[in-house]
């Protein structure tokens, strides 16, 4: 939103270089070049200067409502012809250039206009198109900063009008809030922080429902551990009753095990170890006798590698000169039988061309002379007569083909009457049911059931609202009168019919969620303070009273209805006349002051270029007579149907007659066809026999003695080369068992060295591998001899002594346990491990509180089922949960740092604006500030004149004189300028309510403004700029006077 730098030297992109239009508006073919810096286009009234300016916003994209001149853009296509065409060239030079390997130094865009459709073409420097897509122009448009709806890029003769002539604070501050895109910013983060505060809501309920989920999941664990504490102790009560009949034979047992393992694992090493000795020593010795043999076999193999390498190296050489000789061979023998070849085909057509001489010759003679006269003259008369013929049908083809273009014609005239037929009775049908609903309630008119349903549900919810809406406001409005004027107010303010109108925006955000709701989308909304008085506007601000406006046809009984209608639709402003005219008279002749618009009864007259009313408007919506307005259109309905029967039944007896003319055509153009194939035949048959004659006329005798000489030569120079060639292929057969056998010997070799190389690599691994084997043999023999001795013998003989004595007192307690349970099933719980008093205690214990647990419990099994179905439910809701709230959380951080940054930069513009508005008002020794409520959405300019000794500010400009107004808004505009930044600007009539002091300090202010800020500038006026001295930056253009 700051100023950008200026533009460096030799760095033009974005630049406007020339504009040209084709049957545009009031042009027919315009063309107009740019400077890079201030250009100035005059012209009288009607010489279509604004027109300039349309074209340029068409170019770059904008819709035709935005440019306040038209409600479609074939409404742009000048009177009488079919198509608009409006080319912009951009330059696209610098470091800011844009895809310059594509476009080079020019970017060239074209929109085209037609009844239908509309198209833009983008091509490069030379005119080559380059791409049609929307997408890219608006990557153009976003690489240069250009946006052609901010009043600071262009600012039309609608807004200049608007802006320089207003003294409405709260235009003012709007002005401000659009130019520097805080509006837009403002809108986006008011939609984002209602959305958020929506699902803060919706996460807070949702937290709620988690805890009787979770308390059921804590009672049911609690339960599930209580029942299975109790079915443990139930098992282990049994367990410890056997385990303790058995608890002094099992001790025993384990110290038998344990013995007899022991003397068990001492004996089963002595015969592993000396099997280990023993296998050890044969191995030792093996290895060792085998190391002894390997090491003379690998001298031997290494001896035989060497004498091999020598006799393979020789081999190999010989291959390779008796190869290297064979191509060379083989090459010489193509060569000269290519040549034989060439000699033989030549001597073969010398003979025929002599042959054929002498044929040609003999074959002339007079009787086919004769015989060709009289074939020449039957065969030109036969082709005279069907030329003739010929003619007759191309003539009889051409008459038939123009009778089927008219019937074509004619039907495709009657195929756009009757859509243009049917589009009216679709049309009127739902004129006629929209009129029947608004009959029946008349709120219908204003929204249709969706509005009714609105009503209902803002009645229900209405403790949502801090006050009720009003709305909507076509409900609220009837017109004064008879319905004269109900078509010209329908245009006028019909936009704001439909809408409704809260105190604020917490109440917008609420009928926003109703709306949605209802399914009532694009509801307009507009937001007033319901406590401000009905406007009492003063006399000087309001039109000439002699004049009609909008506001004294309307009437309402609600103040702040009333109120809207002022602020947001001007309506004190906009004037009713009886004609065209009169409204051209009323804005343009005359200039009434406080006009803004002017409409007649059929059409709007607000602007140069009249624009008719929408097809789809046949009545204002005010209107009382609905009945009368049914009749009509129902009327209007029966002679629309009836004139759709009549020309399909006329276009069905046309598509007849084209058939039988389409059929007639096509006969005669086959027979055309086949008389021109067969004058075609006959005439290159005619041209055959001419040339005939004429070379039996030159015939003579030919000399063939030098052809036959130069056979005989060929002839000659053939035989010599076929010896050659029988001694070339004699030497390559020779060659070729030279290689084969030298090939075949290197072959041979080397499948005989290649066993040689294996065997010794192998042998040297298996030398390698013998040795480590015999090593770890040896190391084997002496570790497990040690362990015999030391080790192994005397445990035995302690472990065997243990074991006895243990097995006799086992036998004792074993026949006294058995006595209480089977020994086998103390096994199968496995053995016991706790003394005799210990488990005693223990099963007392756990008796009684089985007992005492047995009687408030459910089976565990339930008890599962419910916890894992619960733990489900809860599980997937809380991962729900969790996902959206970190979501939320994300979106309100960032939303906060928006928010944040948007209110430093209110308030740094804020400076910014007041800073620069002081700095232009000091050229005509003003002085002032600005002051912006965000609260009120007002800015309000104070302006200190030099002339005043009070040294008191004047707070309203409206008290200023009309030119000093004027010079104070426009610094205001140039302040915002500074702030923006774009590569060119325009401004239309800013200057017309300036007095001539005030114009030419204006333009001196803007033409330095201009020069200095370093972009393109284009100002248009009405008047005169001798003023404005000549630089080499400025250019100045006049417009020619209008045709009458």
């Amino acid at each position: 939103m700051a100023r950008g730098r200026s533009r460096e030297a030799g760095d033009a992109a974005g630049i406007i270089a020339r504009i040209r239009v084709e049957n545009f508006m009031c042009h027919s073919n315009l063309s107009i070049d740019f400077v890079d810096n201030v250009n100035f286009i005059t012209g009288q009234n009607g010489s279509g200067k604004s027109a300039i300016l349309t074209a340029l916003c068409i170019a770059f994209g904008i819709r035709a409502r935005g440019t306040q001149r038209a409600t479609s853009l074939k409404d742009f296509i000048k009177t009488g012809c079919s198509y608009a065409l409006v080319i912009v060239e951009m330059k696209n030079e610098g470091c800011d250039s844009y895809k310059p390997e594509r476009y080079g130094k020019m970017i060239i865009i074209e929109r085209r206009i037609t009844a239908t459709a509309s198209t833009t073409a983008l091509k490069d420097e030379h005119g080559r198109k380059v791409s049609a897509k929307k997408e890219d122009l608006h990557d153009i448009i976003d690489h240069f900063n250009i946006d052609v709806e901010n009043p600071c890029v262009i600012m039309s003769q609608d807004k200049s009008r608007e802006f320089l002539h207003s003294g409405n604070d709260k235009e003012k501050f709007k002005f401000f809030y659009k130019a520097t895109l805080l509006q837009h910013v403002s809108e986006l983060l008011d939609a984002n922080i209602g959305n958020i505060e929506s699902c803060k809501v919706y996460l807070k309920a949702n937290e709620e429902t988690f805890r009787p989920y979770e308390q059921k999941l804590n009672k049911l664990d609690l339960e599930i551990r209580r029942a299975e504490k109790v079915d443990e102790m139930a098992q282990e009560v049994t367990n410890l009753r056997k385990k303790l009949a058995w608890s002094q034979v099992y001790d025993i047992d384990r110290k038998i095990e344990k013995a007899a393992g022991c003397a068990e694992k001492l004996r089963e090493r002595i015969p592993v170890c000396q099997e280990r000795i023993d296998a050890h020593k044969a191995i030792l010795g093996e290895k060792r006798d085998a190391h002894s043999r390997k090491n003379t076999s690998i001298s031997d193999l290494i001896s035989r590698n060497d004498r091999a390498k020598e006799a393979e190296k020789k081999l190999y050489q010989d291959l390779t000169e008796v190869t290297q000789e064979k191509v060379q061979l083989e090459e010489t023998l193509r060569s000269k039988v290519a040549t034989l070849e060439r000699k033989r085909g030549k001597k073969r057509s010398l003979e025929m061309h002599v042959r054929e001489m002498k044929e040609k010759f003999e074959e002339n003679t007079q009787v086919e002379e004769n015989e060709r006269v009289e074939a020449l003259r039957a065969l030109e008369n036969e082709i005279d007569l069907q030329k003739g013929e010929r003619r007759r049908m191309q003539e009889e083809e051409e008459a038939a083909l123009r009778n089927l273009n008219s019937a074509t014609d004619s039907i495709s005239e009657r195929n756009k009457e009757i859509e243009d037929r049917r589009g009216k009775v679709s049309d009127l049908n739902g004129y006629i049911r929209r009129l029947q609903n608004q009959q029946r309630n008349r709120l219908h008119a204003f929204g249709g059931e969706d509005v009714i349903k609105l009503l209902r549900s803002i009645e229900n919810h209405e403790n949502s609202f801090t006050r009720p809406p009003i709305g909507p406001i076509g409900a609220h409005v009837a017109l004064a009168g008879d319905d004269t004027w109900a078509l010209a107010v329908e245009v006028a303010v019909g936009r704001l019919l439909n809408a409704f109108v809260v105190t604020n925006h917490q109440d917008m955000l609420a009928l926003r969620r109703l709306a949605r709701n209802c399914n009532y989308t694009n509801l307009p909304i507009i937001i007033y303070n319901f406590e401000h008085p009905l406007l009492n506007l003063p006399p000087r601000m309001l039109p000439n009273p002699d004049l009609i406006t909008v506001m004294s046809v309307l009437q309402s009984e609600n103040h702040i209805v009333k109120n809207v209608l002022v602020d947001h639709g001007s309506v004190e402003r906009q004037v009713l006349v009886e004609n065209y005219q009169e409204g051209v008279r009323v804005v343009f002749n005359t200039r009434a002051p406080n006009v803004k618009e002017a409409f007649t009864r059929f059409m709007r007259a607000g602007g140069q270029t009249t624009l008719p009313k929408d097809r789809n408007i046949r009545g204002g919506r005010l209107e009382a007579g609905i009945e009368q307005r049914i009749t009509e259109a129902e009327s209007d309905l029966s002679r629309v149907v009836e004139e759709l029967r009549l020309l399909e039944s006329q276009k069905r007896s046309a598509e007849a007659s084209l058939q039988d003319l389409r059929r007639h055509l096509e006969k005669s153009r086959r027979a055309n066809a086949e008389i021109s194939q067969s004058i075609s035949r006959k005439e290159l048959r005619l041209r055959d026999l001419k040339f005939q004659a004429e070379q039996a006329a030159s015939a003579t005798m030919p000399n063939t003695e030098e052809l036959e000489t130069e056979i005989l030569d060929t002839e000659a120079e053939a035989r010599k080369l076929e010896r050659v060639i029988e001694d070339l292929r004699s030497k390559v057969v020779d060659v070729n068992a030279k290689q084969q056998d030298a090939k075949s010997k290197h072959d041979s070799f080397l499948d005989s060295t290649k066993d040689d190389a294996e065997a010794l690599r192998k042998a040297a691994d298996e030398l390698q591998a013998l040795q480590e084997e015999a090593d770890e043999a040896a190391n084997a023999v002496a570790h497990f001899t040690k362990i015999m001795k030391d080790r192994v013998l005397p445990e035995l003989q302690i472990a065997e002594e243990e074991l006895k004595r243990l097995q006799s007192e086992r036998e004792e307690n074993a026949q006294k346990a058995s006595q209480i349970c089977p020994g086998e099933e103390v096994e199968r719980l496995g053995g016991v491990s706790d003394s005799t008093v210990k488990l005693n205690a223990s099963l007392e214990r756990l008796m009684d509180q089985v007992s005492r647990e047995e009687r408030h419990i459910t089976p565990v099994d339930e008890l599962q089922r419910k916890k894992s179905k619960l733990e489900k439910k809860v599980f997937k809701k809380k991962h729900l949960h969790v996902d959206l709230k970190q979501r939320i959380e994300a979106i309100d951080n960032v939303y906060a740092s928006r928010r944040s940054k948007f209110e430093h930069n209110t308030a740094y513009l804020s400076r910014q604006l007041r800073w620069r508005f002081n700095d232009h008002l000091k050229r005509k020794g003003f002085s002032g500030r600005v002051k912006i409520d965000y609260e009120a959405k007002t800015l309000k300019l104070e302006v200190q004149m030099p002339q005043d000794a009070s040294n008191s500010a004047v707070k309203d400009t409206r008290a200023l004189s009309g030119g000093e107004r004027s010079f104070s808004t426009l610094c205001f505009a140039l302040a915002l300028h500074e702030m923006t930044e774009s590569p060119f600007r325009a401004m239309d009539e800013f200057d017309v309510f300036m007095d001539a002091i005030s114009r030419r300090i204006s333009l001196e202010t803007v033409v330095d403004f201009a020069i200095q800020e370093g972009s393109q500038w284009i100002f248009i006026t009405p008047n005169d700029i001798s003023s404005v001295k000549d630089h080499p930056k400025i250019k100045k253009q006049q417009m020619s006077a209008p045709r009458l």
